[in-house]
């Protein structure tokens, strides 16, 4: 099943599971969108078009791990892949139980595609402890997205 999504002067098709909702951030500047499927816990898929740096290959947070030419998705995009380490805070549950600082890692695999008004950004950003399975979907989704300029 593939969903479609209207970014400015793009047509972006995502090859999506069955029951995966897409939905869109409010507040956001004239044009601009951000649509995001979680697809689990510490894990989603979006599909965005903007103006800032965190639609840039410039704006990737963390090491990056591959940096590539995704000429598919048009002339100048890349797919970044890049890894940054979080923690989660010391907390107490209810009993009185103590959850110790947990440190870990989230991978992001991006493809960002530079546009006349608007960057596209599409891609997933999951834990590296995340099922296997539920990466390599994330990751099918991405190597299977279509970019078409309404001009082309």
């Amino acid at each position: 099943m593939s969903q479609t999504f209207e970014l400015d002067e793009a047509i972006v098709t995502v090859p999506a599971p069955e029951g995966a909702e897409f939905n869109d951030l409010d507040g956001l500047r004239e044009g601009e969108r951000h649509l995001t499927w979680t697809a689990g816990p510490d894990a989603f898929f979006m599909v965005s078009a903007g103006t800032g740096p965190g639609y840039t290959p410039e704006g990737v947070n963390g090491d990056v791990d591959s940096d590539a030419p995704a000429p598919l998705a048009g002339p100048d995009a890349r797919r970044i892949a890049s890894r940054e380490a979080k923690s989660e805070p010391q907390r107490i549950e209810a009993g009185g139980r103590r959850v110790l600082e947990r440190r870990f890692e989230l991978l992001s695999d991006v493809i960002f595609v530079p546009g006349e008004h608007l960057n596209l950004r599409i891609g997933y950003r999951v834990r590296e402890d995340a099922p296997e399975a539920l990466r390599a979907l994330l990751a099918r989704m991405l190597d299977g997205v279509g970019v078409r300029r309404r001009d082309a």
